[in-house]
C-alpha cells in the first residue's frame, strides 16, 4: 500500500498528533482493533495470523528441530530461538522482488535481540534443552501478507500467540555407547494393548505470559504514538524499535532492545519517553492478548485459514 499525501494533510496530521488526536479518532496511545487466531496452518508445530486494523497481516509458523551443539564451545547457554520476517510481493509495491529482504532482515535482527534473554525471561523455556548437547530448537518463521503499517508490532503479537500455540513433545533421556546418550519420545501408557506407535506423545506448551514483544514508537511532530497508519508514516521524524518484556517479580516492564529505525535525530529525553509510552502500552497489550488466549476457540485439526 502506498500513500501519497499533500502538505497540507500533513501539516494538519501533525497538528492532530500533537494534540492526541489522530485523524482515526484514536490517541497516541492506542493501536487499531486487533485480530488474533491460533491454529492457523496446520502443517506446523505452532501458528498465529494476526491482523492490524484489519489491513497489516501477518501469518506465524513454527517448526521445531532437535538440534544438536558443542557444549565446550557455548560459554553460556544459547536461547534456542531464531526469526525468519518475509514480505510477500502482493504485501506491497515497494516489496516487489527482492524490495523487502533488507527490511525483512532488519527485523528478524531485532526480534533475536529482543529475544537475546528469553531463557531468563520465559519460566519454563529452559525445559527446551534436552540433554548436554541436545536441546530444541524454535524456528520461527514470518509471513507479511499485507502491509499498512507497524509490521514489527503485528509480528510481535504473531509471534506471541504462534508460541503459545506450540506444542513441544515430552522425551526421556537414557545413556548410550561411547558417552552419548538416546532421546526417544515419551508415550504415557494408560492400559490396552496399544502398539508404541498409537500411543500420543505427552505434550507440554511455553508459559508466554512474559514473552517479549517488540513495540514501534514514532515521533510526528513533538508527538509519540504507536502503531501509525500509513499516512502517519508519511509524517515520521525518527522511530524507534523497542523491545519489552514483563517482569513477573514485579509486575513492571523490562526493556530489552533499543534499535533505531530510519533516519532522525533523538535527544535522551525523548528516548527515555518513548520508552515510558511502550511500557505503557505494552501493559494494556499483555491483558489483551492473555483475555484472547483465554477466551479463544479453537479450531478443528486440519484445518487452516487457507482451506
Amino acid at each position: 500500500m502506498e500513500v501519497h499525501i499533500s502538505d497540507d494533510e500533513k501539516l494538519f496530521l501533525i497538528s492532530g498528533v500533537e494534540q492526541d488526536i489522530r485523524n482515526d479518532g484514536r490517541t497516541c496511545a492506542d493501536f487499531r482493533t486487533i485480530v488474533l487466531e491460533r491454529g492457523v496452518l496446520s502443517g506446523t508445530n505452532g501458528s498465529c495470523r494476526v491482523q492490524l486494523g484489519q489491513t497489516t497481516d501477518v501469518l506465524a509458523g513454527i517448526k521445531l528441530e532437535l538440534e544438536s551443539f558443542d557444549p565446550a564451545a557455548e560459554k553460556e547457554a544459547k536461547q534456542p530461538m531464531s526469526f525468519h520476517v518475509d514480505f510477500s510481493a502482493n504485501a506491497s509495491s515497494q516489496f516487489a522482488g527482492k524490495g523487502g529482504d533488507q527490511y525483512g532482515e532488519e527485523i528478524s535482527a531485532a526480534f533475536q535481540v529482543a529475544f537475546s534473554r528469553s531463557l531468563d525471561i520465559l519460566p519454563n523455556l529452559s525445559k527446551t534443552l534436552l540433554a548436554e548437547g541436545y536441546r530444541w530448537k524454535i524456528n520461527v518463521d514470518l509471513s507479511v501478507l499485507q502491509w499498512a503499517g507497524s509490521v514489527p508490532d503485528a509480528c510481535s503479537l504473531a509471534i506471541i500467540g504462534a508460541l503459545s500455540d506450540l506444542e513441544i513433545p515430552e522425551v526421556e533421556v537414557a545413556p548410550d555407547d561411547g558417552g552419548k546418550v538416546s532421546i526417544v519420545l515419551k508415550r504415557p501408557r494408560t492400559g490396552g494393548n496399544m502398539r508404541d506407535e498409537e500411543v500420543p506423545v505427552a505434550m507440554w506448551k511455553l508459559d508466554v505470559q512474559s514473552c517479549p514483544m517488540l513495540l514501534t514508537v514514532s515521533k510526528i511532530g513533538s508527538a509519540n504514538l504507536v502503531d501509525c497508519s500509513p499516512e502517519e508514516e508519511c509524517c515520521i521524524r525518527s522511530q524507534l524499535l523497542i523491545g519489552v518484556a514483563k517482569n513477573l517479580n514485579d509486575d513492571d516492564y523490562d526493556i530489552t532492545c533499543i534499535k533505531q529505525h530510519g533516519g532522525g535525530l533523538l535527544e535522551m529525553e525523548s528516548i527515555q519517553d518513548m520508552t515510558e509510552l511502550a511500557s505503557k502500552t505494552a501493559g494494556g497489550l499483555y491483558q489483551a492478548i492473555e483475555k484472547r488466549l483465554k477466551t479463544e476457540e479453537k479450531r478443528k485439526p486440519g484445518h487452516s485459514f487457507l482451506l
